[in-house]
């Protein structure tokens, strides 16, 4: 009975603990062997080793995303914009072309400067001279602001492999620094502008402006064969943001272009309404009727030559009512009739580019349904759900165990 009893208090003790110190299995993998230097240690402490751990522990989760795919990369992208394990103060990371600096993604400006350079600052042309002076994969770091403060970079390998990336931890910049420069945009007017698609709303307007932006991608992805092709790609990807402004975006009108390769899920290459999109699989999105968009999208214009317009429900950017915030949902519950339209170019004939915009009907909100967000963006090595009832619920169950084995010890003395 000793035995017995001494078997379940250990095991009310075990339970305890790895319910109450779930991050205790971080310990028993040996991760705590990698760097975990969080924003908030690097900025408390504001010195070199602590940024360079900081910016050396997002590559490994940077590297690990790339590994993992689009939807991997996607999801640690809006992690290094929204979890505090990134993003603390003025301690937050942003990612850039090896090629021209440009944002891919900001820890605070994406919506604002994505597509924008940043090569132009005076901290970040030190950083990119100093990285070519070491290893790849070891970061390089440099004191600014009066020389009190530190920021460190690292290059890292992006899914597609011609191109480099880079991940920068603990610059701090102003959003309208003058030396931050717009892609160079070519002045180029569609026959039908979004201006005009919004205005009119009608469905040859809407047919017409996505035939507009078909013609001006096709010149920008047209590369020469050179030894300079990848910067020809990266001049290419970046002028694709030329068409989320000016005369392809006016008020809820705005393009959107995803890629898809053989039978693989397309993905977002350019969304002129919310860039944070860009790069993120566009699969397994329900709107509120359940109905699975992509999928939708895929039926109407799936292959090349085909093109049609498909009817979801989306976010209206002029309005905040019908906006939701759920995992795996679309993110707004206003009808949209999209044109789309799917084609392939001589230059990258094994890629199938779906083209589209939409309009939308006023929005009706009585009935729409309740889809409040419950996802958690908690990062793997905090280890706890930050939810209050998680907290109470956690309690809950420690004291059960510890009741459980002090009952088995009083049944045991009767």
């Amino acid at each position: 009975m000793k035995s017995f009893r001494g078997f379940v208090i250990t095991l009310g003790v075990m339970f305890a603990m790895i319910t109450f110190f779930p991050g205790i299995s971080a310990f028993a993998d040996g991760s705590h062997d990698d760097p975990q230097t969080t924003a908030s240690e690097a900025a408390s402490a504001s010195d070199e080793p602590t940024m360079k751990s900081f910016v050396l522990h997002a590559k490994r989760h940077m590297d690990e995303a790339v590994a993992g795919g689009r939807a991997e990369l996607s999801a640690f992208n809006r992690q290094m914009r929204t979890q505090e394990t990134w993003n603390s103060d003025s301690v937050y990371l942003i990612t850039i072309s090896k090629s021209g600096g440009t944002i891919i993604n900001h820890g605070i400006y994406t919506k604002d400067l994505f597509g924008n350079s940043i090569a132009g600052l005076e901290t970040v042309r030190e950083l990119l001279a100093k990285l070519e002076q070491v290893a790849p994969g070891e970061a390089a770091c440099v004191q600014y602001g009066d020389m009190d403060r530190w920021s460190c970079a690292v290059q890292y390998d992006s899914i597609n492999r011609e191109l480099k990336g880079i991940l920068i931890g603990g610059f701090n910049h102003a959003k309208d620094d003058p030396a931050i420069t717009p892609p160079d945009c070519p002045d180029y007017e569609p026959a039908v502008t979004a201006q005009q698609v919004n205005e009119s709303g009608a469905d040859e307007d809407l047919r017409d402006f996505v035939k507009e932006a078909i013609k001006r991608i096709d010149g920008l992805l047209k590369l020469e064969q050179t030894p300079q092709g990848t910067q020809g790609l990266q001049d290419a990807l970046n002028k694709a943001s030329c068409l989320g402004r000016g005369h392809w975006k006016e008020g809820s009108i705005y393009l959107f272009i995803m890629a898809k390769i053989g039978n693989r899920a397309p993905f977002v290459i350019l969304n002129g309404n919310n860039p944070e999109f860009t790069g993120s699989p566009f699969e397994n999105i329900l709107d509120e009727d359940e109905v699975d968009i992509g999928a939708e999208i895929l039926k109407v214009a799936g292959e090349h030559g085909e093109s049609g317009f498909v009817k979801y429900k989306w976010d209206n950017p002029t309005i905040e009512e019908d906006d939701v915030d759920m995992e795996g949902r679309s993110p707004g519950r206003s009808l949209k009739t999209s044109y789309v339209e799917a084609v392939t170019f001589d230059h990258r004939p094994r890629t199938v580019f779906i083209f589209g915009s939409g309009t939308y009907e006023p929005f009706e909100p009585d009935g729409a349904g309740d889809m409040d967000s419950d996802g958690d963006d908690g990062c793997a090595i905090a280890g706890t759900d930050s939810k209050p009832w998680s907290a109470v619920f956690n309690l809950f169950l420690v004291v059960f165990s510890i009741c459980i084995a002090f009952w088995w010890r009083d049944r045991s003395k009767k």
